[in-house]
């Protein structure tokens, strides 16, 4: 007689793990848990038996197994009568691979709209498979005591599933019914009106007929309105105080997604996925006009929750405006008193399961059918990473403008969700909120290391500095650069190619367009784009006018020509040359003063509107010409593109500095190369959201024989900061 005892780690809670295991193992003895760290399993036979292949072999289909442990002794008899699942254990050691919240998987759509079923109609259906998890969980142990569906008791039929190891929501822990569930309600002027299955076809109808409303789906609320109506849509950008960036839509099913947008297979398995994130696709459908403004891409997902599923089932809706419900810039509404005191919508739409942490939807692009992350959030945050080697408990506080937090544990990364811009009082609570949360849902009791931007003004960083005893701060860009190594597993040396908006520089000035080499433990700025005077600070990069103005003065230092490019603004420029400025290197700038230089866009409604006005207007134009740029010393200097593009001032313009950028970019990436032997470059930083950008410069880099990293798993702009942050303090690296 033999006994085996089990260890599972990695992503196994959550994922119907101990039901799956179960019904693999019930014709044995013994016992399955969770418990804090792990699944835990304990198994009686007369034979000994392969416990790694059976385990592997009847996993869930969400779940992620890292390692497994196991022991095998002999017994004289048996403990256990039979093979059950046994309460789960708490210890010392915290699980950190909790699932993100997943969309709706095919099943429960299926019985959604089974007439026969009984959860037809059920908004809030879910299974082992699927819903929410994240954002309902109280810590890392995920059972129903520990999430907000204690709040409400299983009816008997539900309890029997539960109970049932034959039914797919045996031990679901988010199992519920119409009977016994969370309900909907249709919320007016501060009242209840309708609830339940009245209360989504209210909505539906409203929806049809122009109006505007909140809807509570799984991480926070959403404004919703029908995206072909032009008078709701409008409304909408009212709300929002929005009216130039695009809106992200949900379609009615794959088929209508098709038709509305461009889709690569690629792009067509993510929204298809139980991710379901944001995709930003080519659209082809003119309807889309009123929510995709002057942008030549769609922000377009699929439902990931019943309610949306429902939305359309009781309308002739194709397509629906599903915007953060938050004015511009500032956090997700996630609690049901905010919204019902939101004001201008016509109803709201809510349920009465708590949301515990608010998470917005993920945002991925696809350039050369390759993934960009560009927000990272739900059903992405918090996946684990797992790193090689055992390590302090760290904290990574990742920077300002896009902020995700990171976390080490032993040998896993945990990146957590996004945060819009922290110099917005209330995203700067959120991100407080975000850090305890983080480090009490983790059981992290002691920072050994936090580690924050060197910026002297990032409030990120001065929370660092005034919070934890161990603070290390890294260079932006060169974190940036390290968090391309860490997804890539990647020790070896490397060029660095860098290209941002702003950080702050080791030499006290801004940086933005940098070259690094990493040999050995060591990472060295070799080259950057040629540094720019640049006028009035913060105030600039909101009026790019301002950018393209100091650009021009510092290149040509004639006032009065300045003045002549922007004469609507002579009574700013005129100031220049008695008002201080700073030095940068920035990339993004560059794309900042072209724009305003090609009157595409003097002032910016939103972070980037400029430059990714340029990108559309440059997709508009077919021509492989560059314009004249120098390069002395690994430093890149624009100053002739940007005289050319100043006195041309046309449109094609737009598309020969794309040209001309990504050309003086891969020519100092090979003067590099041919100095120092190294054929492996890294590639980060928000200039590569530009398709344009990143499509140019990834296939010349990689048909001159280079092995071409770059951000996938982890956002490439800001966001993926903090995991490089890590990386940097993990691997001792000498910055």
């Amino acid at each position: 007689m033999f006994a085996i005892k089990a260890k599972v780690y990695g992503i196994i809670q959550g994922v119907g793990f101990r039901p799956a295991l179960y019904n693999a193992l019930k014709k044995y003895t013994g016992w399955v848990r969770n418990s804090s760290c792990c699944v835990e399993i304990y198994i009686e036979s007369n034979r000994i038996l392969n416990i790694e292949k059976i385990i592997i072999k009847n996993k869930p289909q969400n779940a992620f197994i890292k390692s497994i442990d196991s022991v095998i002794f002999k017994i004289k008899k048996h403990a256990y009568n039979s093979f059950i699942i046994k309460y789960s254990k708490g210890d010392a050691q915290k699980n950190i691979n909790i699932t993100p919240d997943w969309g709706i998987c095919k099943k429960c759509e299926q019985e959604l709209f089974d007439s026969s079923n009984r959860r037809f109609l059920h908004p809030l259906i879910t299974c082992t498979d699927c819903g929410p998890r994240f954002s309902i969980a109280k810590d890392g142990l995920f059972d129903r005591n520990n999430t907000t569906m204690n709040a409400f008791k299983m009816c008997k039929m539900c309890a029997t599933e539960y109970s049932d190891s034959s039914n797919r929501r045996f031990h679901a822990q988010t199992i519920s019914c119409k009977e016994c569930g969370p309900k909907y309600f249709y919320v007016k002027n501060k009242q209840v009106e309708l609830k339940d299955i009245k209360a989504v076809k209210k909505a539906a109808f409203d929806l049809e007929n122009s109006k505007v409303g909140l809807l509570k789906g799984i991480g926070g609320y959403h404004l919703i309105c029908n995206a072909f109506d032009e008078y709701a849509v409008e409304k909408i950008k009212y709300i929002k105080k929005r009216e130039e960036k695009p809106f992200a839509v949900i379609a009615k099913n794959i088929e209508t997604a098709k038709k509305l947008a461009y889709l690569s297979k690629k792009e067509i398995e993510i929204l298809n996925s139980q991710i379901k994130p944001i995709v930003l696709a080519k659209y082809k459908d003119e309807r889309l006009k009123f929510v995709n403004l002057k942008s030549p891409f769609v922000g377009l997902m699929l439902a990931y929750a019943p309610i949306h599923l429902l939305l359309f089932y009781f309308s002739n809706l194709e397509c629906i405006v599903a915007t953060s419900a938050n004015l511009s810039e500032f956090s997700l509404i996630y609690k049901d008193r905010d919204a019902v005191n939101f004001d201008g919508v016509d109803f709201v739409l809510l349920h009465n399961r708590k949301i515990i942490r608010p998470i917005e939807d993920s945002i991925v692009h696809f350039s050369l059918n390759k993934q960009i992350i560009f927000r990272y959030a739900r059903g992405y945050a918090p996946s684990p990473f797992y790193l090689k080697g055992v390590k302090p408990n760290i904290l990574a506080l990742g920077a300002d403008m896009k902020n995700n937090i990171a976390i080490s544990l032993k040998d896993t990364v945990i990146l957590s969700q996004y945060t819009p811009d922290l110099s917005n009082y209330e995203n700067y609570e959120q991100f407080n909120k975000k850090v305890n949360d983080f480090l009490s849902f983790f059981d992290i009791k002691k920072v050994d290391m936090a580690i924050c931007d060197r910026h002297p003004n990032y409030l990120s960083s001065n929370y660092a500095r005034q919070t934890f005893a161990n603070v290390f701060e890294v260079q932006h860009h060169k974190a940036h650069f390290a968090s391309v190594l860490l997804e890539n597993n990647y020790t070896g040396d490397c060029i660095g190619i860098v290209l941002d908006g702003t950080g702050f520089g080791d030499d006290g000035n801004i940086w933005g367009g940098e070259f690094f080499v990493k040999m050995d433990k060591t990472i060295k700025r070799i080259g950057h784009i040629k540094n720019m005077k640049l006028y009035f600070g913060e105030k600039a990069i909101k009026e790019p006018y301002r950018i393209a103005a100091s650009y021009i003065y510092d290149i040509t230092d004639d006032i009065e020509y300045v003045k002549s490019l922007f004469s609507d603004y002579t009574d700013v420029i005129e100031l220049m040359p008695k008002t201080p400025y700073l030095i940068t290197s920035s990339a993004g700038r560059l794309f900042d003063a072209v724009s305003a230089l090609l009157n595409i866009k003097h002032k910016n409604t939103f972070e980037a509107q400029s430059a990714m006005l340029l990108e559309y207007e440059a997709k508009k134009h077919k021509t492989s010409k560059i314009l004249d740029y120098k390069i002395d010393n690994f430093v890149v200097d624009f100053s002739m593109t940007l005289k050319t593009i100043a006195k041309r001032r046309d449109l094609v313009s737009a598309r020969l500095f794309h040209n001309t950028f990504v050309e003086a970019i891969y020519e100092n990436t090979m003067s590099i190369s041919k100095l120092t032997g190294i054929k492996v470059v890294a590639l980060s930083g928000g200039v590569f959201q530009n398709d344009i950008v990143f499509s140019l410069l990834y296939k010349k880099l990689t048909k001159a024989g280079f092995n071409v990293l770059f951000n996938s798993r982890f956002p490439i702009n800001d966001g993926g900061v903090a995991v490089g942050q890590i990386y940097i303090a993990k691997e001792g690296l000498c910055v």
